[in-house]
């Protein structure tokens, strides 16, 4: 198989412009073609096309039917994932989705069933599967340097993205939807196993001018004992420089493992003048998108699937539905 061709689909999510990125890096090694970009927002639209100079249209439909890519990149406000999603699996065109893959169950689950009937290659984008650091992790846990897991807490710390993502219409809720999946992926991730009970808490908003949650704090018990905890807040101030932090402490009979994904960094904070950073770590965006075409080329399974990123959902999900009730939620929903 030749260079695969890929789109991206709407530049609403932050993330849209460092994939992009990666696709322009992969195909000075001619692994892709980065042919085409969609928006709905015509100012967005016309600034990605001329930056990665790649062709632009303002329906995702027709560009899937006139430039027929093998591939496409997700990247749309959460609530529009699923058209752009079931529309690409309708044509056999392989799907990276931004995480969450959607903001409702039903919506998860029609994504599941359309990439099972078509057959494409589903990656949810969790990078963090691909970061060296939580990757090493991974390694450790599984040869049993810490026996069994017993407890992880985590934190994933960041400013608040700003753009849609403050519409509860468009994002499905705050902190808790965009920053809760991650760690919850990594937690399903080392432990193979799944949620049972989640509990969750929140207080007053650190901004409060937000119509959705910036702060909360989540707890969860997984079906064999694991006991886990994730600080999903936007508490940074808004010059920080990363959208998160993936700090874990993991607890197991035999050991304990430090996990501080983004600690390769220098931050110069002057008295006078802007904050700056410089981070000296893995890129796993490049990892995700490089083993995504790997998967496609020699039809593997990818790292983080559908069925991931449902699962990490359904986490978030019934953690909002806890604060509802105020009192712990049990799995499945």
């Amino acid at each position: 198989m030749g260079k695969l061709k890929f789109a991206i689909l709407s530049f609403a999510h932050i993330h849209a412009w460092s994939y992009a990125s990666v696709l322009k890096d992969l195909e000075k090694e001619n692994e892709v073609e980065f042919v085409a970009v969609y928006d709905d927002d015509p100012e967005r639209l016309k600034k990605a096309a001329e930056a990665y100079g790649v062709k632009q249209y303002s329906d995702y439909i027709r560009l899937l039917e006139v430039e027929k890519p093998d591939a496409v990149i997700v990247t749309s406000e959460n609530a529009k994932h699923i058209s752009q999603v079931l529309a690409a699996c309708e044509k056999g065109i392989h799907v990276l989705c931004e995480k969450p893959i959607a903001t409702t169950l039903k919506d998860a689950d029609e994504m599941i069933r359309a990439v099972e009937k078509s057959g494409v290659k589903f990656q949810t984008a969790f990078v963090m599967r691909y970061h060296e650091v939580t990757v090493e992790t991974k390694r450790i846990i599984d040869e049993g340097s810490i026996g069994e897991i017993v407890a992880i807490t985590s934190t994933n710390h960041g400013k608040y993205p700003g753009l849609w993502f403050g519409d509860p219409d468009l994002a499905g809720g705050g902190a808790i939807m965009d920053h809760t999946v991650h760690n919850a992926d990594l937690m399903r991730w080392y432990t193979k196993d799944e949620a049972k009970e989640v509990y969750a808490i929140y207080k007053k908003n650190i901004r409060d001018y937000l119509k959705v949650e910036d702060n909360a704090l989540i707890t969860i018990r997984f079906k064999k004992g694991v006991v886990a905890s994730i600080d999903c807040s936007w508490s940074r101030p808004d010059s920080w420089p990363i959208w998160g932090d993936v700090y874990l402490g993991i607890f197991g009979t035999e050991g304990y493992i430090v996990v501080d994904a983004f600690r390769s960094f220098i931050i110069l904070a002057p008295d006078k003048g802007a904050m700056t950073s410089r981070y000296f770590g893995t890129n796993p965006d490049y990892e995700m998108i490089k083993d995504f075409v790997r998967v496609i080329k020699e039809d593997d399974t990818p790292r983080a699937t559908v069925y991931d990123g449902r699962q990490a959902l359904e986490i978030a999900l019934a953690a909002y539905k806890s604060l509802e009730k105020k009192a712990p939620v049990e799995l499945p929903l």
